[in-house]
């Protein structure tokens, strides 16, 4: 009896102690189940020497941008939307040990900045260890006006992060290295921009960065929202650096690069960061584009399947 009576109590240990090993082995079958997920191209990732680079909609509807670069151990984001999307990016990064390594500000406009400034102004809990930016001219921008955009989001990020030693202003020939990857950075703000931008003065969108992000194997081109005004300029400059396997398209598909400078770049792969209804609408050149690339077997990606990503190998 009292050999019974004493090995009843260790029972409900072991139990618990099956849960936790059953939990654990779900829990990196869940892991595993998602680095075994095909990409765009139909490959199968590795997290242990390749990354993942993956499109985001944004929670508004209305076109925005936020991506991240992640391997299985770090996390760099791409803007980040507007500050409605700000729970959703919360929740990716709390996916990743609430740490951003590295948070990319293309430019300081609402459908890019808007969420980035929610979490800075109030962290809860989420640490950012480096930001990098296009180095606009704040003096400049205000002064000038914004064409298209409310310039309150320049000001809020620029008061909250003027003079941070976290922040760096990268400027056009830059190569940085960030999470093993390579950055090139082929289009910052500078007088290259006040001066080939036409009337519309749209200073901001013709000065976001133009990023050739490139691994061991392959390479994609992030041409944030640079238009028209800039396409010439960036043909001539960059040449056989522009060459890329995937691209974002420009200004989420409008009013932005010729078909010659897509053609330039080489890519099989083209992601378009806006949502049906502006896609599948005539009224924008988004639309067009779309057509005239899936006409030439290219790959179109947009907010209708996302999340989106492909594998920098």
């Amino acid at each position: 009896m009292n050999q019974q009576n004493n090995a009843k109590p260790r029972i409900l240990p072991l139990f618990f102690l099956l849960l936790l090993l059953c939990a654990g082995c779900a829990a990196f079958y869940l892991r595993g189940a998602a680095a075994r997920r095909k990409d765009a191209t139909g490959h199968t990732p590795d997290l242990t020497k390749e990354y993942v680079v993956t499109q985001y909609a944004d929670a508004s509807g209305a076109q925005g941008t936020f991506y991240t670069i992640t391997d299985d151990r770090s996390l760099i984001i791409i803007d980040g939307g507007w500050a409605e999307n700000e729970a959703a990016v919360r929740e990716v990064i709390a996916k990743h040990g609430n740490t951003v390594d590295a948070w990319i500000l293309s430019h300081p406009h609402r459908d890019h900045a808007g969420a980035f400034n929610a979490i800075y102004a109030s962290p809860d809990g989420i640490t950012i260890r480096k930001i990098y930016d296009n180095g606009f001219d704040y003096d400049f921008i205000e002064a000038a006006g914004e064409p298209y955009d409310d310039i309150t989001v320049m000001e809020n990020y620029h008061g909250m992060t003027g003079g941070s030693a976290d922040v760096t202003h990268l400027r056009r020939g830059d190569v940085l290295n960030i999470c093993g990857l390579t950055f090139t950075v082929l289009n910052a703000y500078d007088d290259a921009v006040l001066n080939n931008v036409g009337d519309e003065k749209d200073y901001q969108n013709n000065a976001s960065l133009l990023l050739k992000v490139s691994s061991q194997n392959n390479s994609m081109l992030f041409c944030s929202d640079i238009k028209y005004d800039m396409d010439n300029f960036l043909l001539e400059t960059c040449g056989d650096a522009l060459a890329c396997d995937y691209i974002q398209a420009g200004h989420h598909g409008n009013w932005s690069f010729s078909d010659a400078f897509y053609e330039k770049t080489g890519a099989s792969v083209f992601f378009f960061d806006a949502p049906a209804g502006i896609m599948d609408n005539p009224d924008f050149p988004a639309c067009a584009l779309k057509e005239r690339l899936l006409e030439k077997k290219k790959t179109v990606l947009d907010f209708r399947t996302a999340p989106n990503f492909i594998t920098l190998k």
